[in-house]
């Protein structure tokens, strides 16, 4: 016998728990994958720099501003389809778009072609959090939610630890002994570890295809009808009225969650360059170590902060998720800046472990605010300006501030850590006042979402109760 999960939208078919927890299981193990394919960049700077002959602001350029320009440009209109269509189609599309970018990029000769490489990897990447958001929102009723993305959200550090971890290994392997490819001869180890991370990927993209999606209903074994389509299509001038009406909660809510990603692309983009360049390590030591941190302590730091979100909602606390955010700002600030600023090895490696844990602690309840304040028929496209806002703040200005500080300010490449310090201090702080000023309206944002209902026009006269299809 297996258990259902009812839903409070009308109009979906029930999934049964199990098959709810599949699609959390393969969303997981794809965000698994895409986080890998952009945290093993971060591992390669040294051997691409050699390759490639750029310096450390192209590299963040490569790291960030590029790949989250063409990530926050496609996921809305990427978000609009998967409002209105297939979620498990279009996101095992993505999967595959992706893993085939990265693996390309271990093809390219020169700086731009690998730039294109990675632009790409940024278009198929705009799909998996829209559609991950919509579609568990769907699968898992509000109590069961939180839970269930809380679990898929501790994919991004197991992802940056994996690729830290095995690229390293991969890396170190390939630097051994160089790998010679059919075709095309020898190529460096960094093009190799490109490939090999990128590739496997392709077999989610096929498992993601038997994933539910309850906007389409079983067939009937009596009538033998075809599935239904159960998307509701909400016209973009209503989506925009809803967002500007809740303006306050969802902008400072984004700005904060980019300035703090700002913290975390920051971190992850130039930490094993820091203690390179600092304490001597190779990019092999460092990579098997930070990657063990952080699949270690990485999901402590997002489950943590899923269940105390959970905990202050059941104790009434209707922002308990907004007061989590904002514990994740000091911490990520406090930790970052100590890492770089102790004295010893010893003391440096112990905040490299707190850092890790904050730095995805906001993957615990990031979506679920999405979900809380946002009707379900429009959350794909908010949760795709909440991506594009971690992306564009986050991955596109935390690793090239840090690169532009180093090379045209302190013009000293050893000063890596004095960079990353100004921007911790100056990222994290905004991240705090911002967030703090969206719990204010926050309670009423969440009652909007609930009472929503699709406008129709004066002379239609179907019911609107049954537009209301995916609310909360």
């Amino acid at each position: 016998m297996h258990a259902s999960i009812t839903r409070g939208g009308e109009g979906l078919p029930a999934v049964s728990t199990g098959r709810a927890w599949y699609a959390v299981a393969v969303l997981l193990v794809a965000y698994i994958f895409s986080i890998m394919d952009r945290q093993i960049l971060s591992l390669l700077v040294g051997p691409i720099q050699k390759t490639l002959g750029v310096n450390d602001t192209l590299i963040g350029l490569l790291h960030g501003f590029t790949f989250a320009a063409f990530y926050g440009v496609m996921g809305l209109p990427i978000a609009r389809l998967i409002d209105r269509g297939n979620r498990r189609v279009i996101i095992a599309i993505g999967i595959a778009v992706w893993s085939l970018a990265t693996a390309a990029s271990g093809l390219a000769n020169d700086y731009w072609h690998l730039l294109v490489a990675r632009i790409v990897v940024a278009v198929g990447e705009a799909v998996l959090i829209p559609g991950t958001v919509s579609l568990l929102a769907d699968l898992f009723t509000a109590d069961k939610r939180g839970r269930a993305i809380g679990v898929f959200g501790a994919a991004g550090p197991v992802g940056s630890g994996v690729g830290l971890f095995a690229g390293g290994l991969i890396l170190g392997a390939y630097t051994l002994s160089r790998p010679v490819l059919p075709f095309l001869g020898a190529i460096e180890p960094w093009q190799a570890t490109f490939i090999a991370v990128g590739l496997p990927g392709v077999v989610v993209a096929i498992f993601m295809l038997a994933v539910p999606e309850p906007r389409v209903a079983k067939k009937s074994s009596s009538s033998g009808q075809q599935p239904k389509s159960k998307a509701v299509n909400v016209p973009l001038p209503q989506v925009m009225q809803y967002i500007v009406k809740n303006g306050r909660t969802i902008g400072t809510f984004i700005l904060g969650a980019g300035f703090f990603n700002m913290c975390v692309y920051g971190f992850g983009g130039w930490a094993p360059t820091y203690f390179v360049r600092h304490f001597g390590w190779s990019y092999q030591e460092i990579g098997k170590l930070l990657g063990a941190l952080m699949i270690v302590v990485g999901p402590a730091g997002t489950l943590f902060a899923s269940w105390l979100g959970e905990r202050w909602i059941r104790r009434g606390v209707a922002h308990g998720y907004m007061r989590v955010a904002m514990v994740c700002a000091v911490g990520i600030t406090a930790s970052g800046c100590a890492m770089v600023l102790v004295p010893t090895l010893q003391l440096a490696l112990i905040f490299l472990g707190f850092t890790c844990f904050f730095s995805f602690s906001m993957f615990g309840v990031g979506p679920s605010i999405v979900a809380q304040i946002t009707p379900a028929p429009m959350r794909g496209q908010v949760a795709a300006m909440y991506t594009g806002g971690l992306n564009l703040l986050g991955a596109g200005l935390g690793p090239v501030a840090i690169g532009l500080i180093t090379d045209y300010v302190l013009r000293d490449r050893n000063a890596i850590g004095t960079s990353m310090v100004i921007v911790f201090l100056v990222a994290g702080s905004v991240a705090l006042l911002l967030v703090r000023s969206g719990i204010r309206t926050f309670e009423g944002s969440m009652k909007q979402a609930v009472q929503w209902r699709l406008a129709r026009e004066p002379h239609d006269t179907a019911s609107t109760a049954a537009t209301s299809a995916a609310l909360g």
